[in-house]
């Protein structure tokens, strides 16, 4: 019997030699050494509220055309869009396109075939597509029925009106 428990832990030894297997255990931290803080969460800050818009100046009581009035724009060079009177103060064009192409034009407020001097220009189109676009315009209380009555897009250095509308 002796000879089988010799046989056994030759054949355990044989069998492990070579593996070790070790627990791992933690480094001691050197003397003075403290451990890293734990940041506590600080509290999401609130938001600060964002102020509404004041207009630069008193709105009118009234404006070039009714509140509600739209114009439909459609013309070369692809021009197209919905033209809404929203507000006192405001003009919307809706799904505004243009191909960009052709001499540089802007968007400008007329009185009849007075292209050439404006009662405001809303904006200097650039020199890109515009597909489908929500352009949004603020205007001032100086832009009256008197001098104004369309929209249109023109290009001022050829003189080409692209697309033009009156408001209805």
């Amino acid at each position: 019997m002796t000879r089988h428990i010799m046989a056994a832990v030759a054949l355990l030894t044989a069998l492990t030699s070579g593996c070790i297997v070790t627990t791992p255990t933690p480094l001691a931290e050197p003397a003075g050494a403290t451990a890293p803080a734990t940041l506590a969460p600080e509290a999401t800050p609130l938001p600060a509220a964002t102020p509404f818009p004041t207009p630069n100046e008193p709105a009118p009581e009234t404006t070039f055309t009714a509140v509600g009035n739209v114009g439909m724009l459609s013309g070369t060079h692809g021009v197209e869009g919905k033209a809404i009177v929203a507000g006192l103060q405001t003009l919307i064009i809706k799904g505004f396109t243009f191909d960009g192409k052709g001499p540089l034009a802007d968007a400008r407020l007329v009185k009849g075939d007075d292209y050439e001097n404006p009662g405001m220009v809303l904006l200097t189109l650039e020199q890109r597509p515009y597909e489908g676009e929500f352009l949004l315009f603020n205007i001032p209380s100086t832009v009256t029925a008197e001098n104004v009555d369309r929209l249109v897009i023109y290009a001022p250095e050829t003189g080409e009106v692209y697309a033009e509308t009156t408001f209805e």
